[in-house]
């Protein structure tokens, strides 16, 4: 990208990151909106617990959306953040898919929008997991 006659290049993850951050925050706001005084966080990117656990200061450009995020969570009585794989995260991630089709920015939903989700709700609820389909398990599958 050019900008001001200079080139200006952002990596994939910077693009990720601040994303991640920007649902964090809009979650954990409606949260506090809520009242929701004890509040478990559950994410399938490592980096960004980590660095949510840490006192790292960054200078990067995610770092005003990291600091909004600890300021936010310091907010909370009790709070966990914690990893977890994109298999035992179903219906997050699943609503994250359907979220790339959706003509708003931000949509609260009241209840599950389909079945199938209410199916990964429960799932998840009850700690199950999908096991994720990738070349290696097709192969181990088909052997």
């Amino acid at each position: 990208m050019c900008e001001n006659g200079r080139i200006v290049s952002m990596s994939s993850e910077i693009h990720f990151l601040n994303f991640n951050y920007v649902m964090i925050r809009d979650g954990l706001n409606l949260a506090t909106q809520l009242g929701i005084q004890n509040i478990e966080v559950e994410l399938d990117a490592k980096k960004i617990i980590d660095l949510l656990h840490s006192n790292f200061v960054a200078n990067r450009s995610f770092s005003l959306l990291l600091n909004d995020c600890r300021s936010l969570l310091r907010k909370f009585h009790q709070v966990r953040v914690e990893h977890v794989f994109r298999e035992a995260n179903f219906c997050a991630d699943a609503l994250a898919r359907r979220g790339v089709f959706q003509t708003k920015d931000f949509a609260i939903l009241d209840a599950p929008p389909s079945i199938d989700i209410i199916s990964y709700v429960n799932s998840d609820a009850n700690g199950l997991y999908y096991g994720r389909l990738t070349i290696a398990t097709l192969a181990i599958m088909a052997s």
